[in-house]
C-alpha cells in the first residue's frame, strides 16, 4: 500500500506540460486540461440526460476524465501525431497501459477496482469514455481558440479550425450542443469561457512560491482527492457517501473567483460582520454565473457552485478536502521555502486535527500525509 507515492505522482501532473512547443501565451499543463475535461463532461452528462440521450454513469465519467492523463507523469506527453504514427501507436499504447496499471498498484487493494477502470481503460468504448474522449478534443478545441484571439497564432487558428469542424459533427447530442454554445457566443458560453480561465487565477498570492497553483490545478487535485477520500469511505470503511455528488462539487467549488478572484482567507474572514459580506457577494455572483446555463441543467450546478460546502455530509468533504489540499501544498512548499509556509503548514495541520473525525481524513492524515514527508517505496 503506497496511497501516498500515487497522491504524490498525482501531484506531478501540472509539471507535464502541454502545447509548449508552440510558446503559448496560457501555458498549459495535464492537471489544468484533466480539470476542464472533468468539468465538461460533468455538464455533457447533465446536457445527454436533459435531451434523454445517452445515460452514463456519472462518478465512472468523472474517474476517467481526472485520471484519463495520469500515466504522462511516468510517459511524458507525447504528441498526438507521435501517438497515430503507425509504426509506434501500439508500443506507445502498451507503454501507457503499463504505466495506469503501474499507479494503480499503489494503492490500497479496496480502490484498485475503481481506479483501473478510470486509468486503465479511461477512453475505452463505453459511453463514458466516449464522453472523454469527445471532450478532450473540445477542450483542444477551446485552447486553440484562446490562443489564436491572443496571440493570432496560424498553427492555433488553424488547429481550432480543424477540431470544430470535427465537433460540429460528432454523434453526441451534448458534445455538438456545447460546441454551437462556443460558436454562437451564447449564454451558456459565458459558463464555458469561465471554467476556461481558471488556469489564470492564482493562488497563494502575497507570498513567495517555488510551485506555482491556481484555480484550475487546485480543483483538479481536489478533485481527485475527493474520489480518493470518498472511495475509502465507503469501500474501506463502509461509509454511505454521494461520491459523484462530492467531486462535482470539488470540481465547481471555486468557479465564481473567474469573476471575484481568490481573496486571501485572512481577508475574507477578517470579522464575522465582513465574512457574511463577502459569503453574500460569492453567492449572488454564483447565481449570475448559473444563470448562463440552460435552465434544464442549473438545479445540479448551483448545488455544486452556490451551495458546495453546505451543511450535509458532502459538503463537509467538500471544506475538509478544499483544507487537505492546501495541507499538500503547504507540504511541498515547505521543504524549500519553510519561512513563509512550516508554520502556516502546523496551524492548518492542527485545525484538520481537532475539526475532523471523518474516516478518510484520518486515514489520510496517518498514511498518505507520512508518505508526503517520507519518501517509501
Amino acid at each position: 500500500m503506497q496511497n501516498g507515492n500515487f497522491i504524490r505522482m498525482l501531484t506531478r501532473m501540472q509539471n507535464v506540460p502541454r502545447w509548449d512547443e508552440y510558446a503559448p501565451r496560457f501555458p498549459d499543463n495535464a492537471a489544468s486540461h484533466s480539470f476542464r475535461v472533468a468539468l465538461f463532461s460533468l455538464m455533457a452528462s447533465y446536457l445527454e440526460k436533459a435531451d434523454g440521450q445517452t445515460s452514463v454513469h456519472r462518478l465512472t465519467l468523472l474517474g476517467k476524465a481526472l485520471f484519463h492523463d495520469m500515466n504522462e507523469v511516468i510517459t511524458g506527453p507525447i504528441k498526438h501525431r507521435t501517438k497515430k504514427e503507425p509504426t509506434l501507436h501500439a508500443h506507445i499504447q502498451a507503454m501507457e497501459q503499463q504505466a495506469s496499471e503501474q499507479l494503480v498498484a499503489l494503492l490500497s487493494k479496496s480502490l484498485q477496482p475503481a481506479f483501473t477502470t478510470y486509468l486503465v481503460h479511461a477512453e475505452d468504448d463505453s459511453p463514458e469514455g466516449r464522453i472523454v474522449e469527445a471532450i478532450d478534443t473540445f477542450d483542444a478545441m477551446l485552447y486553440a481558440r484562446r490562443e489564436a484571439r491572443m496571440t493570432e497564432s496560424v498553427f492555433f487558428e488553424q488547429k481550432a479550425a480543424e477540431l470544430q469542424a470535427v465537433l460540429e459533427r460528432h454523434p453526441l447530442a451534448s458534445i455538438r450542443r456545447l460546441t454551437q454554445s462556443v460558436m454562437e457566443e451564447d449564454e451558456m458560453s459565458h459558463f464555458i469561457e469561465n471554467v476556461l480561465m481558471m488556469d489564470t487565477i492564482r493562488r497563494w498570492k502575497g507570498r513567495f512560491n517555488t510551485i506555482d497553483d491556481n484555480d484550475a490545478t487546485h480543483a483538479f487535485r481536489a478533485a481527485s482527492l475527493g474520489i480518493f477520500n470518498g472511495l475509502i469511505e465507503s469501500e474501506k470503511y463502509g461509509v454511505t457517501i454521494d461520491i459523484e455528488e462530492v467531486v462535482s462539487r470539488l470540481l465547481c467549488h471555486d468557479l465564481v473567483e473567474g469573476t471575484t478572484g481568490d481573496v486571501l482567507g485572512p481577508v475574507k474572514h477578517a470579522t464575522p460582520v465582513t465574512a457574511a459580506a463577502f459569503e453574500a457577494y460569492e453567492r449572488a455572483e454564483g447565481e449570475t454565473l448559473i444563470n448562463n446555463l440552460p435552465e434544464d441543467i442549473r438545479a445540479p450546478f448551483r448545488r455544486f457552485v452556490v451551495e458546495a460546502k453546505d451543511e450535509t455530509y458532502e459538503g463537509q468533504m467538500v471544506d475538509v478536502i478544499d483544507k487537505l489540499d492546501a495541507l499538500i501544498k503547504m507540504n511541498m512548499e515547505r521543504k524549500l521555502n519553510g519561512v513563509e509556509y512550516e508554520t502556516g503548514y502546523r496551524a492548518q495541520l492542527k485545525k484538520v486535527q481537532m475539526t475532523y473525525e471523518n474516516p478518510s481524513v484520518v486515514f489520510f492524515l496517518a498514511y498518505v500525509l507520512h508518505d508526503l514527508d517520507y519518501v517509501t517505496s
